[in-house]
Parts: C-alpha cells; structure tokens; sequence
C-alpha cells in the first residue's frame, strides 16, 4: 500500500507568458502544458486577428460583427502569428524528479483508468454540477447532478493524498443526501479528466458515518443557479470553497466550438476578494468554541 498525489494539477512546474493567463499570474497547470496544449518544450502558435476599420471605432465594410476567418482577404483585416514559450519555474534536479514523478502516476494512472475499483472516502464538500453554453450573447446553465469532492481516500490498495472527485446524478442525491463529513465505501469506474481522478458512477454504497449536516437538493441548487455569480479569475480559495463551482462550458462563436470551465460562486459573491463568507464562518467558529 503506498500514498498517490495528482502532479498534473500543479501550477508551481509551469508560467506562460500568453495574455489569458494574467488572470492566473501566468502560472499554468502541469496538464494545460503537458496534456491539453501539449505545448513543452516547443511552445505553440497563436494567432491574433484584427481589423484596422474597428481598431478606429469604424464599421466592416462586409457587414460583419465579429473579427473571424471569413475575414481572409479584406485589405483591413490583419492576421498576427504569435508564439509563446512555457518556461519552467523549477530548478534542472526538481524538474528531473518531478518528470520522475509523473511517470509513476501516468503508470497509476494506465493501470486503473475504465475499470471498476474498491474506493473509500470522507466527502469535503458536494457541489451541484452545472454544465452551460454560450451563444450569441446569451448564456444557459442547467443541473446536471451533483459533483462529490474528496481530499483524501483510496482507490484500491492506494491511499490518494489528494483531490479526487465523484459525479451523482440528481436521482442519487436525492435518494442517499450525502453531506460533507460522510464516510463510505463503493464502487467506481475511474477516468482521469482535465486533469482530475473522477469517477463517474459508483454503486455498492456502504456508509461507515453519517454527518446529518445539511446538503444540497434539487431546489436548493435551481435557486442558486439564479443567483450564482461568475469570475473572472479562478483564486484558488474559490474552487477549494464549498460555495465555488466549476462549470464545464461550450462557448460558440463564428460556428467554432470553445470548451473551458467557468468559476461561479453559488452564494452570489460578485467579487471575490470581498467575499465575506469565511469571515462570518471565522465568527461563527469563535462562538462555537
């Protein structure tokens, strides 16, 4: 039996230069770089569009709204090849150890990706599971069950020092009302997604401690989804909050499909670095004491 955590979810290896990254101090995770991008050690092409009538507040002579490939061929329309460079942040022996690292957990990884697997976890936060699209301007978000957030478990024979996640359906929820603070044992198919160990479906529920803490139902997440703010930026604190969602979105835009995931807070906090939650959380404790 040995302990496991996830390095593609580290943002300590890897900083980009690239303008959208600002958002996160340029600091990008492992698996932007190493899975989705692909982009070390040879970098990647961008291109930047632009018109020269709308760069001067002007209207396109084509009639059109948005700067796209259907552009190509207006002498205003200008094409920019941009190529950025992750750069590492490690020294050369921490980033030889840290490759090292990796391997073992994509050998893990290959060993128990689709197929079912023993798992016990203390649940540190369940969240409603939102998915949404974008589309001319308008926005729609819809509950697509329930997301389970785990700090610390097993999957099989292996402790995961880590976060791993669990998807429910709104039937499951409303059925078992699993809470933060509960303790079970079940079965999983494990997938390893953007970066996450996520199982999908479990089964075989066993129940080791009930918290009875309060949780979420079906109507409690449909308000919340009416009042729920989106950021900008994604702090770390926000997504690790009980009150912080990540939501897999599908902007559309020219046609082009543009898949990324959008940090909400389900409390309605419109800038996070007001949030007043976990100060009324800190007043609370000093009263429970």
């Amino acid at each position: 039996m040995f302990d496991v955590k996830n390095p593609y979810k580290r943002t300590d290896v890897f900083a980009c230069n690239f303008e959208s990254h600002a958002k996160f101090e340029h600091r990008v995770s492992v698996n932007h770089v190493m899975r989705q991008r692909k982009c070390y050690p040879h970098g990647c092409l961008m291109f930047k569009w632009s018109c020269a009538l709308k760069n001067k507040g002007k209207r396109c002579i084509r009639g059109f709204n948005y700067i796209g490939r259907l552009c190509e061929g207006c002498t205003h329309y200008l094409d920019e090849k941009i190529h950025y460079q992750p750069k590492t942040l490690l020294s050369p022996g921490e980033f030889e150890k840290f490759k090292e690292e990796l391997d073992e957990f994509d050998e893990w990884i290959a060993e128990h990706q689709d197929r079912d697997v023993d798992i016990w976890c203390k649940i540190s936060s369940i969240k409603p599971r939102f998915k949404k699209t974008h589309s001319n301007g308008r926005g729609q978000l819809w509950l697509d069950g329930y997301l389970i957030v785990v700090r610390h478990g097993y999957i099989g024979l292996t402790e995961f020092d880590d976060f791993f996640y669990i998807n429910i359906s709104p039937n499951q929820q409303d059925r078992l009302r699993l809470a933060p603070g509960d303790t079970f044992d079940a079965i999983g198919r494990m997938s390893f997604n953007l970066g996450r160990v996520l199982f999908e479906h479990i089964r075989s529920i066993d129940f080791g401690e009930r918290s009875h803490r309060e949780t979420w139902n079906n109507s409690r997440a449909l308000v919340a989804r009416s009042s729920a703010t989106m950021f900008n930026s994604q702090p770390d604190s926000c997504i690790h909050c009980e009150h912080g969602a990540l939501v897999d979105t599908v902007e559309i835009k020219n046609g082009n499909k543009r898949f990324h995931r959008s940090l909400y807070c389900l409390e309605g906090v419109k800038d996070w670095q007001a949030c007043y939650i976990h100060a009324i959380d800190k007043v609370d404790m000093c009263h429970s004491e």
